[in-house]
């Protein structure tokens, strides 16, 4: 199950852009194949649940993808489809180097006038000095860089951070209104459930579609309050 696919000749397609009626009229007329899932390419059937929320899912109940490579490539895939129904152009696994000569491989890489943005997902543990390392080498690209992570990984991130941001900017006390989720201001990162109807879930339990937490780091809105980042 997930909410985004891709068409037969390439293009990423994300079911919350798509009208209930034109969804109806789309699982009447589209055959096997026109369709095929973000993690094994295998064909997607167009499906609705019992409560209304479209979805692909499988032709057979299986996917022999690996599970980090399944939620990998069903991430990237709706980050692009939210793009593409935004009007932006993103590409993925795009190579580049710091002026030092570090080199960086982006998921997800889009531009908008004066800025270029890049959309990393980590499903796996990842230390936090490798969280911090690649984004000062993407910040020394002049590139902004902001992250989606699988549930777990954000839960063991968070423990680090926050003992990393009570050190650092608390000097050990732990200040009287708390420290939300305890990410740090320099590494914004977001929980992403590719098959939710609100995948993306960030500080204080609240979510979001990809396409608006898309939109809330173009116009501002998505922003480091109180040891969390969020949608204002």
């Amino acid at each position: 199950m997930t909410q985004s696919a891709w068409t037969r000749d390439g293009r990423p397609v994300d079911v919350a852009t798509i009208p209930s009626a034109e969804w109806e009229a789309l699982k009447r007329a589209a055959q096997l194949g026109d369709f095929v899932m973000p993690c094994c390419k295998a064909p997607a059937v167009l499906k609705t649940s019992i409560n209304g929320l479209p979805f692909f899912a499988h032709l057979s109940d299986e996917c022999s993808t690996a599970p980090e490579t399944r939620w990998h490539r069903a991430g990237k895939a709706a980050v692009l489809a939210a793009l593409d129904g935004m009007g932006i152009e993103g590409r993925d696994e795009v190579p580049g180097r710091s002026p030092r000569g570090d080199k960086w491989e982006a998921d997800v890489l889009f531009s908008v006038p004066g800025r270029t943005i890049v959309i990393e997902l980590q499903r796996s543990y990842q230390h936090l000095r490798d969280f911090t390392r690649r984004q000062e080498r993407y910040t020394a690209s002049a590139v902004e860089c902001y992250w989606l992570v699988r549930n777990e990984t954000f839960l063991t991130l968070g423990k680090a951070t926050s003992r990393l941001l009570l050190k650092r900017d608390f000097g050990n006390v732990f200040p009287h209104g708390g420290i939300g989720t305890g990410m740090l201001p320099e590494l914004p990162v977001a929980m992403l459930y590719p098959e939710g109807a609100q995948p993306v879930m960030f500080g204080g339990l609240k979510t979001a579609t990809v396409q608006a937490w898309l939109a809330g780091i173009l116009n501002g809105s998505y922003q480091y309050r109180g040891g969390s980042w969020n949608l204002g």
